[in-house]
Parts: structure tokens; C-alpha cells; sequence
């Protein structure tokens, strides 16, 4: 009979004297009883994935939880939503190989006629980092190691209308205004007017060159949802006026609440508001909102503006989704929605820290716990995130004392190897380092209970945090999380 971990920590030791840490949610089988332990098997997705003595004094539960895990896609977003009942949403995943590795280790066991059935793929936005490494969920299909593959099949696919357009047309840079599709004015406000249900039906040069790519990766993907699930994969456009994207959630009593993108009437239809470039001045860095909107119109800020956010709901526990908002979209939400809207405890922060915020939003907010995706990847992809200022308001703004901001950036771990050849130049060295320990970031809960942890570097050592959420939005800390050792 399946069970699941009811502790915090549970060490489980293998049979070879080796250790492995599990934790609360995790799905698990008693095998046999012993006068002071328990053998275990730990049950993956698709497989058994561990088999081991537990503690004796392990507590189990009879139903799952629900689970989110932010995943370190260095500069990027990249997350997994498992419901009780293995419901599995992916929102984002990055631009490199690191979210499909993460979600092959995962859910380890798929095979071309025994996929996992991703229940929705939300691409909060369509910038690269946020999209173009979910395509190496399909390129994973063919690596020569087993266990780096992974095989879906997604039966929902979300976005938010909006298209990126070519750079340049016959080497000719393509104008601000166009790079989203065509655009309306009304009132001294320009809009984006070309929203789209699915981005296959626009002709190939009105794509650019990651939007290409998704699309043969989505065309790829369709035979085998219907063959999967019967049903054809359904692609979709959301904003806040959408209600039923997430009706399948409801026989788990868990509420999903679509707070944008806003859409607004124009004379062509629903329009999304083209925003503009901030001010780079110290009321910007301070999270504080300019009293006038001067800048230039700018795509970057109005595709990242625009992002899918949502507010999900499991019991007294709300988590609030938010892609990569910025200061002028953040006031925005903040106007159009009653202040209770926003009310969180776990908040995805908005564009991985970005110093382009607006505090009176994440005062609104009131999370318990911040995550933070970020991540040294290039030169190129330096944006200084997260920025000093806003982890400072992140810290000002939370609900409780201790609060938790989590950064998979300042979680992963890296080891001195030292003086290695250089691959690249023979008879040269250089001093190197490793990434040992990727940031990730785990939130589970039950409705009530809230576990928040990370890993480290050292084997055995997490930071962990446990904490109860009342009806009311109460939060109470425990002293510590509760941790299981492994008998010897």
C-alpha cells in the first residue's frame, strides 16, 4: 500500500551502507517491519526509485501533498507543480539543458508509449529564458544515457497571446512597435492587438528564430498527447478574464485565480497595453512608482509585463505566480484587483530580483516566503539579479518574523578543483571550479502545514523551515524542522 513521509526529513540507509534523504510528501511502501526500523521502497512517478531502512519512529500519512520546486535554470524560470494526486504542471523552463536533467532525475522511468502526462505547460511569457529549454525535453528523447531522458506529453499548453517578431526584416532593424505584432492607439496608449491562440498559426517570418523552435517542439509533441490521452493537446491564450483554465484542479479542491495579463477593449479587439521603459533613477531602485510614465514604448518590458500571473489556492495556503513582472505592470494589478487579491505566502519574486519594482505590490503580497530564480550563466546574461535593494524589500514586506527568501543562486554550492587541463587549449590550465549542488527550491504543503527547504553542498545538511498557516492568514514557526536519522 502506497504511503507518504509525514516527517520533515526522513533518512533512508541502503543496503550498501549508503544514505539518501527524503522528504515530507514523498511517496513511499513499508515492506517489512522491523523490531527498530521499517524497509521502505521510495516510489517515483513511474517507478520504484529507492529501497531502504527508515527509523522505526518515521511517521507516515495516508494522502500526498501538494509540491512546488523552483529549479535552478540559472538565468531563468523554471518550475514543477505536483498536486496530491500527481497532477503535474510545469510553469517556464529556462534556456539550457538544466529543467529537462532536473525533470528526467524527477520523474525517471517515461519511455515514447509510457510518457508523463503534463497536465498543463504554462509559458508565463515568451521571452528565451523563460520557454526555450523546455524544447530539450524533447531533445532529451534520443541522449544515449537513460536516465537524461525524459518523455512528455502535455494536454495543456498556456501562454499569454504574445509573439516576438523577428529582430531585423532584409537587414533592417524591425521597429519597436512591431516586434510584438500589430498595434493599435487610443488616448495616447498604443496596444498589442495581434494576440494569438496558438503561435503555429502565424506564418514563419512572423516568429523569431526560439519561437520557431517551440513550435516544431509543440508540433512534435501532438500525436503523442492524443495517443497518450486520447484528447488533442490543447494551446492555449490566457488573461485575467480566463476562468476555466484550471478546472481540473477542482476535484482537489485547489482554486487557481488569473490575475493577468489585463486585456483591454480596443477597436480590434482585446489589446494588451504597450509598456514603456522606467526611468534608471533611484525612485526605480527603491521599488517606488514614477509620477509619470515618459520613457519610450519598449517590447522587452511590455512581453515581460504582460506575464501570466496567478494567484493558486490549497487550503489556507496561497502561492502567487508572477513571471517577469515589472514596476509599471505591478501597478497595474495593484489597481485593477482589491488589495486582498494579492495576499500571499509563498511568492515566486517577479523577474529574478530585478531592481524594476513596485514595493506597494509586494506590501500587498505579504509573503512568508520569497523565491528567487537567478543565476550566474554568461556575461551576456548578467542583469545583477537579484538586486540588493528589492531583497531588501522583500524583507520589509513580509508577513512574519523569521520570513524566508530563497535564491537559487545563493543555494547552489561550488567546489575548488583546482588546476585542470583545458579542454580547449592542450598543454594550458586553469584554476576550476564545479557546481556541485544546484539552488533548487522546495515548497510543500498540505493546505495548513508548510515545509520550505533547500539543499546544500554537505551531505545531510538543509536549511528547512516548518510553519503553520491559519484560516485567517495566521503564521506560526516551528522551532525546527522535524528530522529523521537512519538506523544503523
Amino acid at each position: 500500500m502506497l504511503q507518504y513521509l509525514d516527517d520533515d526529513i526522513v533518512t533512508l540507509r541502503r543496503a550498501d551502507g549508503t544514505t539518501r534523504q527524503y522528504f515530507w510528501g514523498d511517496r513511499c511502501e513499508v515492506i517489512e517491519e522491523k523490531p527498530d526500523r521499517l524497509r521502505v521502497r521510495i516510489h517515483g512517478a513511474k517507478e520504484v526509485v529507492d529501497e531502504g531502512d527508515v527509523s522505526k519512529s518515521t511517521r507516515l500519512r495516508a494522502g500526498g501533498v501538494l509540491r512546488l520546486s523552483m529549479v535552478d535554470v540559472q538565468q531563468g524560470d523554471g518550475l514543477i507543480l505536483e498536486t496530491p494526486q500527481g497532477r503535474v504542471i510545469f510553469i517556464d523552463g529556462g534556456d539550457n539543458k538544466l529543467f529537462a536533467r532536473h525533470a528526467a532525475a524527477r520523474f525517471s522511468g517515461t519511455t515514447e508509449g509510457d510518457p508523463l502526462v503534463v497536465d498543463a505547460m504554462v509559458v508565463t511569457h515568451g521571452d528565451a529564458d523563460h520557454f526555450l529549454g523546455l524544447n530539450d525535453l524533447r531533445e532529451s528523447e534520443t541522449d544515449a544515457r537513460l536516465r537524461k531522458r525524459i518523455f512528455v506529453a502535455p494536454k495543456r499548453v498556456y501562454h499569454n497571446g504574445l509573439v516576438k517578431r523577428p529582430g531585423q526584416r532584409n537587414d533592417v532593424d524591425t521597429p519597436e512597435l512591431q516586434l510584438l505584432g500589430p498595434t493599435v492607439e487610443a488616448g495616447g496608449q498604443a496596444y498589442c492587438v495581434g494576440l494569438v491562440e496558438d503561435p503555429a498559426l502565424l506564418a514563419p517570418r512572423e516568429r523569431n528564430q526560439p519561437f520557431e523552435q517551440w513550435v516544431a517542439t509543440l508540433e512534435a509533441w501532438k500525436p503523442r498527447v492524443q495517443q497518450a490521452t486520447g484528447d488533442a493537446m490543447l494551446v492555449r491564450r490566457l488573461d485575467h478574464t480566463t476562468t476555466d483554465a484550471f478546472d481540473f484542479l477542482h476535484d482537489e479542491d485547489i482554486e487557481v485565480e488569473l490575475l493577468g495579463p489585463i486585456t483591454e477593449p480596443t477597436v480590434a479587439g482585446p489589446g494588451l497595453a504597450f509598456l514603456r521603459d522606467p526611468p534608471d533613477d533611484a525612485g526605480l531602485l527603491l521599488g517606488l512608482q514614477p509620477t509619470a510614465r515618459q520613457g519610450g514604448y519598449s517590447a522587452s518590458h511590455t512581453i515581460n509585463g504582460h506575464s501570466i500571473s496567478f494567484r493558486l489556492r490549497f487550503g489556507n495556503v496561497r502561492f502567487l505566480l508572477t513571471g517577469d513582472l515589472n514596476q509599471e505592470s505591478m501597478q497595474r494589478l495593484r489597481e485593477a484587483l482589491p488589495d486582498t487579491s494579492l495576499q500571499a505566502e509563498i511568492l515566486k519574486t517577479p523577474h529574478h530580483g530585478a531592481a524594476d519594482f513596485d514595493y506597494s505590490f509586494l506590501e500587498d503580497v505579504s509573503p512568508v516566503v520569497s523565491l528567487i530564480s537567478s543565476g550566474d550563466e554568461s556575461a551576456a546574461k548578467e542583469y545583477i539579479h537579484p538586486r540588493a535593494t528589492l531583497m531588501a524589500a522583500l524583507g520589509k514586506a513580509s508577513r512574519s518574523m523569521p520570513a524566508v527568501i530563497f535564491c537559487t543562486e545563493l543555494a547552489a554550492f561550488f567546489s575548488i578543483r583546482g588546476m585542470v587541463d583545458d579542454p580547449r587549449a592542450p598543454g594550458r590550465k586553469f584554476f576550476a571550479f564545479e557546481r556541485t549542488n544546484f539552488g533548487i527550491a522546495h515548497i510543500r504543503t498540505d493546505g495548513r502545514r508548510v515545509l520550505a527547504f533547500t539543499h546544500s553542498g554537505r551531505g545531510g545538511m538543509n536549511e528547512a523551515y516548518r510553519f503553520t498557516v491559519s484560516e485567517t492568514g495566521v503564521v506560526a514557526f516551528a522551532r525546527k524542522a522535524v528530522k529523521r536519522s537512519a538506523p544503523r
